[in-house]
C-alpha cells in the first residue's frame, strides 16, 4: 500500500554460523510508525554466492511480537516475494499502527549452506545490514563455528567520525563472537563487519 512509512529506532541481531555453513539469524527491532496507518513492515535477506535456488523451500522465516511476561510472543503473518538468491519479508499487523506508535519484533531467519564458501575457507565473508533511515542504535553479532579464531574489520564506518566498537570475545560455548555496536547509524548506509579465518601458525 502506498504511502506506508516506518523507520528502525533500535535492531539487535545475532548470526550464528554453523560448522556446515547453515546459518540461522536472530533480529530483535523496534519499529516506529511514520503515516497515519501503518498495517505493515518489511525486511530482506539475500545470500551472494551461486547458492542452489532449488533449496529455497528449506529457507525459514518467522517473526513474532515481544514477549512480556505471559504476553507477547505471538507470531505475525508474513508474505514472501523471492528476487534470485533475495527473499523480501513483509509483516502484517494484527491491528494497523497509528503514527508514532513503536512495535519490537523478533525475527528468526534459518537459512540452509548460506555461509558455506566461507566455511570451506574459499575467502573473507562479509555481514551488512542497512536502513531507510537513522537508526539509533545498531547491535551486530556474529558467532563463529567452535574452535575457529578470526581477523576482522569493521565496513562503512569511519574512526573519529562515526560512533562504534567492534570487539571479539569467547561465549559460554567455547565458540568466539565477533561484535559490533554503532550508534546513530546514517539512513541507507551499509555497515557490518568482514571476517577471515585466522590462519594456523606453522610449528
Amino acid at each position: 500500500m502506498h504511502g506506508q512509512r516506518w523507520h528502525v529506532e533500535r535492531w539487535s541481531q545475532r548470526v550464528h554460523i554453523g560448522g556446515n555453513g547453515d546459518v540461522c539469524k536472530r533480529m530483535v527491532f523496534t519499529v516506529v510508525a511514520d503515516s497515519d496507518r501503518l498495517d505493515f513492515v518489511s525486511f530482506f535477506e539475500r545470500v551472494d554466492w551461486d547458492w542452489p535456488l532449488k533449496w529455497r523451500n528449506r529457507v525459514s522465516v518467522e517473526v513474532r511480537t515481544s514477549t512480556n511476561g505471559g504476553s507477547g510472543g505471538v507470531r505475525l503473518d508474513t508474505t514472501h516475494q523471492w528476487t534470485e538468491r533475495l527473499v523480501k519479508t513483509f509483516v502484517h499487523f494484527d491491528r494497523a499502527m497509528r503514527r508514532g506508535e513503536k512495535i519490537t519484533l523478533t525475527a528468526e531467519v534459518c537459512w540452509p549452506a548460506m555461509c558455506l564458501p566461507f566455511v570451506r575457507g574459499r575467502g573473507p565473508d562479509v555481514f551488512l545490514v542497512s536502513f531507510t533511515d537513522v537508526t539509533s542504535l545498531v547491535e551486530h553479532v556474529v558467532v563463529l563455528p567452535k574452535g575457529w579464531q578470526v581477523n576482522y574489520e569493521e565496513l562503512g564506518l569511519t574512526e573519529g567520525e562515526d560512533s562504534y566498537a567492534i570487539a571479539t570475545s569467547l561465549n559460554r560455548d567455547g565458540r568466539v563472537e565477533a561484535a559490533l555496536t554503532a550508534r546513530d547509524v546514517p539512513g541507507h548506509r551499509k555497515i557490518g563487519l568482514k571476517l577471515d579465518r585466522r590462519p594456523v601458525a606453522a610449528g
